[in-house]
């Protein structure tokens, strides 16, 4: 089975669900989908998302700085750092160059595997290199937890009742690291039994850095929302509506049990919506609940533990946003290999944070949001025009929270 997107892991551990199939029928259907897996996962796949057609040109047309955030960019980032809360036992967040890559070797596209101790040079000497792979080989050492911040610049079109606007936006985005990524916690029980028989759900694959917060700031410096990364999908949320900051103006936000998914701070241990395959379909269920599909599961939070982290600076072209192999060993069922890097980490069609912020805007239960997006499936569209239907709704419920925000 070809993946088409990150964290497809979940695939496999969203098979089933407990809607209205037979539970017989869904246990065949189950133990069939693992075995065509298994054998599919014996002819890997030579490369990864990191090839999709139309990142070359995304790139090529948006060239990433080579150069990290400067002094006044670096005060943004930690004036507005998000709070992290961990669920009990967690093992917590990493530093990538210094927990990750030196314990761990590199191959490179021909199978030659590299000599020494590698380090940030030796990464990125291979970034290019779709068929490299780094194989991680913890050692059991202390980790230090660390966030990588960036910061970006775009205009934002909306389409509103009175014409067409367009508002400068700052987007901070603040990517966590994680060892490696388990799958979905709210599994039924027969599911992970199932799972188990063939792999650990725990550390289903190596290396997790998608886990990313993007905090969208208007022309006055003001935060307006923050899109988070939640598998093959994301969700803007709205300060001041969906996310009340804090006094110190940190947002909280939960780490989910085993996932490392990243969602808005709730007290307790709390159920969340997961679809693994990415598309307007699955935001269906995301937003309806309704009928839970066979590739529906739910992650769980139980943000209990804050701990403190280095906030640390990347150049966008490094590595670690634009290695296009394997950061993480190569395993034998599909989804389950290493991703490449934290800027693949969406279909290229939706690469800008303009069209991010408007396509994955959208609310729980919210009717108006479900029959938009209705019509855009009925017109076999994507999320690119959910987009655009989005954006004048995204732009009239953020005035009317911050109708000064200009």
């Amino acid at each position: 089975m070809g993946m088409t997107a990150p964290h497809q892991h979940e695939i496999v551990a969203n098979f089933a669900a407990c809607g209205h199939h037979d539970v017989v029928t869904e246990r065949i259907t189950a133990l069939l989908l693992l075995l065509s897996l298994a054998l599919a996962g014996c002819g890997k796949e030579q490369t990864n998302f990191s090839q999709e057609p139309g990142f070359a040109d995304y790139f090529a047309k948006h060239p990433p700085a080579s150069t990290p955030a400067g002094p006044a960019e670096q005060a943004l980032l930690r004036k507005h750092r998000p709070r992290f809360l961990l669920p009990p036992d967690h093992p917590g967040m990493i530093d990538f160059y210094t927990d990750y890559v030196p314990e761990g070797h590199l191959t490179d596209g021909t199978g030659r595997r590299l000599p020494g101790p590698m380090d940030r040079r030796a990464l990125n000497a291979h970034k290019s290199d779709p068929r490299a792979v780094f194989v991680h080989e913890p050692s059991g050492r202390p980790a230090t937890p660390t966030v990588y911040g960036r910061v970006d610049q775009e205009d934002v079109p909306f389409e509103t009742e009175g014409g067409r606007v367009v508002e400068p936006f700052t987007f901070l985005t603040y990517h966590a690291v994680f060892r490696y990524s388990g799958l979905p916690a709210g599994m039924l029980n027969w599911q992970e039994s199932l799972i188990r028989l063939v792999a650990s759900p725990d550390d289903w694959h190596q290396l997790d850095h998608y886990t990313e917060a993007i905090l969208a700031l208007d022309r006055g410096g003001k935060p307006v929302a923050v899109i988070l990364h939640q598998h093959s999908h994301m969700h803007t949320y709205l300060i001041g509506r969906d996310i009340i900051l804090p006094a110190d103006g940190r947002m909280l936000l939960d780490v989910a049990i085993r996932s490392n998914e990243l969602y808005p701070h709730q007290p307790g241990r709390v159920p969340r919506r997961v679809m693994g395959t990415p598309g307007a379909s699955s935001l269906r269920y995301l937003i309806s609940g309704e009928k839970r599909p066979l590739l529906g599961s739910d992650d769980l939070t139980e943000g209990r533990l804050e701990k403190d982290y280095r906030l640390q600076f990347l150049p966008p072209d490094d590595a670690f946003y634009l290695f296009q192999g394997f950061l993480g060993e190569r395993r034998r069922i599909p989804g389950r290999s290493g991703p490449p890097g934290a800027s693949y980490n969406i279909a290229p069609a939706l690469k800008p944070l303009a069209i991010q912020l408007t396509a994955f805007y959208w609310r729980e239960g919210d009717a108006g949001d479900l029959d938009r997006l209705d019509a855009v499936l009925a017109q076999d569209r994507g999320l690119v025009e959910f987009s655009r239907v989005q954006s004048p709704i995204f732009y009239h419920d953020w005035r009317r929270i911050s109708p000064a925000g200009r």
